[in-house]
């Protein structure tokens, strides 16, 4: 099976009798009944060798600061801030430079987005692999899900995306204080992150929303590596529709707040990309006409 049909099978398969449980699978995080005014959001997240990292291109340290921030930026991707982390390891040997290695880069992100390590597990494996358990929290009022955009919303992107194996899938940005300042300044009605590439993500989002898409195929921010990767334009955009791992923000505000959204937060560009249609169809708009689009980014099945 494909790796959406695995997902859907095993979504189900389960069926959730706690009524605390307002989110199950599906989105980027759980969503749990927390306080009065938060939820408790909690994801989980793997890296494995020679799947997400090769050692020859990766440090011990970029793979441990990679672990945190996968789990990190579906944390951002519902709007919230991390709190806690559990880590399973799986090592093929024991050595200091290797278990300093990936604890250096787990406690810079620690540091850096304030949130602690509380506990875990260690194994023997025949390869590396980080497996991070994390909860966050998200007060009530900017919590975002995958399904909320609607027909006319417009769509954004942060940053600039593709070419992210030159040297970005191993130094993720998660947009956790960006995207908090995105949802104090306009009403964002759907978010999440793009992990597997933007043609894919974006399909997922509007399909949780039960609506279609228009993407402006011409206003998709490149990033300099996809440029550098490729031979013209159109190849660009290609890399920046299709390559996974740039964990940006994707999110979706109704039209009529375009002036509102900023087009930059820091350092950061905001770019819109295109808009939510009512009809499930999915397309492209370049110079050269309208086509239906498909989803081509990673898949691991």
């Amino acid at each position: 099976m494909e790796e959406e049909k695995i997902i859907r099978f095993i979504r189900n398969k389960i069926h959730i009798k706690n009524a605390d449980v307002l989110v199950g699978p599906g989105d980027d995080t759980a969503v749990i009944s927390y306080d009065s005014r938060h939820y408790l959001l909690l994801t989980s997240d793997s890296i494995v060798e020679n799947v997400h990292f090769t050692r020859d291109k990766a440090t011990f340290f970029q793979v441990g600061r990679k672990a945190m921030a996968v789990n990190l930026s579906d944390i951002a991707a519902m709007g919230g801030i991390p709190l806690y982390a559990l880590v399973s390891v799986g090592l093929p040997e024991g050595s200091l430079k290797l278990v300093s290695g990936l604890m250096r880069g787990m406690e810079k992100m620690a540091g850096t987005y304030g949130f602690d390590i509380v506990g875990g597990n260690l194994s023997r494996a025949p390869f590396i692999f980080i497996d991070v358990s994390m909860a966050g929290k998200v007060e009530k009022k900017y919590l975002k899900l995958r399904s909320g955009a609607g027909a006319g919303d417009d769509i954004y992107v942060t940053g600039v995306l593709g070419g992210t194996i030159l040297g970005k899938h191993l130094d993720p940005k998660p947009r956790i204080e960006e995207g908090r300042k995105i949802l104090r300044s306009v009403p964002v009605t759907a978010m999440m992150d793009i992990s597997d590439g933007l043609s894919s993500d974006l399909e997922r989002l509007a399909v949780a929303s039960g609506r279609g898409f228009r993407i402006f195929l011409d206003s998709i921010p490149v990033s300099a590596a996809a440029r550098r990767m490729s031979s013209c334009r159109e190849e660009a955009v290609g890399h920046a529709l299709n390559d996974g791992e740039d964990y940006e923000l994707l999110f979706t505000v109704p039209g009529n707040f375009r002036d509102r959204v900023p087009e930059r937060v820091g350092r950061m560009p905001v770019t819109r990309i295109g808009e939510i249609t009512r009809d499930r169809i999915f397309e492209g708009v370049s110079g050269s006409g309208t086509f239906r689009m498909r989803p081509s980014g990673f898949s691991h099945f």
